[in-house]
């Protein structure tokens, strides 16, 4: 009996074995089914090289004040002579890389002009580690002061920041796309990719709220930062169809909201609009997984922004798959309208992931 109750133990004992790999197994080819390859979708990613240009963007003129384009050449962006050559708008000289390479991001400033850098009503843009090591992210600080704005202007939107391109094309002779030579890698379809991140490191460094206490509301007084992404539909003669804009907004200390609706989790827009037109939403960052950073900390306390903006569009966004919905930018910045709003940012990155 002894013996038998031995064999008995030793049966089970090897079919349990059994079933443990075998699970394992199916454990593992399951994982591997759902396996995401992932990339990084910036050719400066990190911003670890200098390779921008300033742009004011309400009369479209680049500045080499402002601008930094010695190290990129080394970031092996393909070269692209027709628009990678900028003309200074202060001396009406042109300045290049020696490849011609473009710029792989534009610092950008709307509602003011360069005569406002440093001024009470006015911006600044500064690197804060000129001197770092070749492969850390350059860290900037930038200032967006509309606090003392004129009452004939009050309410006029001001916007600082960052924009990174991509300028999709289709060459009908050649049956062929092209794209990737600015901010992007290539050309990236929404909906191909399973989760589109963006990462960066953000420090509010100092805000303030409006003087004209009287006139929040009706003048829309306030700050915030937000991050957008862009991206048009294309039909098979690379036409535009549509236009979209989505963004996340990721520091709002003031609590603004315009959309008469402080319960929702929009700030701005509907994501519908007339077909032709950009559709753009704003939404809520803290209503839709991000945490926002409302809190000013001190000298080099950064807090992580994550922000995966492929199932906000797929929540939000009414889009035609028929045609390739091709991204065309994102932008970082800041938007003040009679108020102060100062931060620090590096280390951007945006990943892009597909299923195998």
């Amino acid at each position: 009996m002894k013996i038998q109750n031995y064999i008995f133990i030793e049966i089970i004992t090897i079919l349990c074995l059994l079933l443990q790999q075998n699970f394992t197994f199916l454990r593992l080819k399951n994982k591997n089914l759902y396996k995401k390859e992932c990339f990084p979708m910036l050719w400066n990613q990190g911003i670890t090289k200098k390779s921008w240009v300033y742009l004011e963007q309400d009369e479209s003129k680049f500045y080499q004040r402002n601008s930094d384009i010695t190290e990129g050449d080394d970031l092996n962006m393909p070269t692209n002579s027709w628009n990678a050559i900028y003309n200074d708008n202060e001396t009406q000289k042109l300045f290049r890389t020696p490849n011609q390479t473009n710029a792989s991001f534009k610092f950008v400033t709307t509602g003011y002009n360069v005569n406002d850098q440093k001024k009470d009503v006015g911006f600044d843009f500064m690197v804060i580690n000129k001197n770092k090591k070749k492969e850390e992210p350059y860290i900037f600080r930038i200032s967006n002061n509309s606090q003392y704005e004129k009452s004939e202007t009050l309410g006029i939107i001001k916007e600082v920041g960052f924009v990174f391109e991509n300028w999709p094309q289709y060459w009908d002779r050649e049956n062929k796309w092209t794209g990737g030579m600015h901010s992007f890698r290539r050309n990236y379809e929404v909906e191909q990719l399973d989760n589109l991140i963006v990462k960066f490191k953000f420090r509010l460094v100092k805000f303030s709220a409006p003087l004209h206490k009287q006139l929040i509301k009706e003048k829309w007084l306030g700050s915030y930062a937000t991050c957008d992404l862009r991206f048009n539909s294309y039909n098979d003669k690379g036409e535009i169809v549509n236009k979209y804009l989505i963004g996340v907004i990721f520091s709002n200390p003031l609590n603004v909201d315009y959309n008469e609706n402080q319960n929702d989790n929009i700030l701005y827009g509907t994501g519908e609009v007339e077909k032709g037109k950009q559709q753009i939403l704003l939404l809520h960052g803290n209503k839709n997984g991000v945490t926002e950073v409302n809190k000013t900390t001190g000298k080099n306390v950064f807090q992580s922004v994550e922000i995966d903006f492929k199932p906000l569009i797929d929540k939000y966004l009414k889009i035609d798959k028929r045609y390739k919905n091709i991204i065309t930018g994102l932008d970082i910045y800041s938007g003040t309208r009679a108020t102060n709003f100062i931060y620090e940012i590096q280390d951007i990155r945006i990943i892009g992931c597909e299923k195998n």
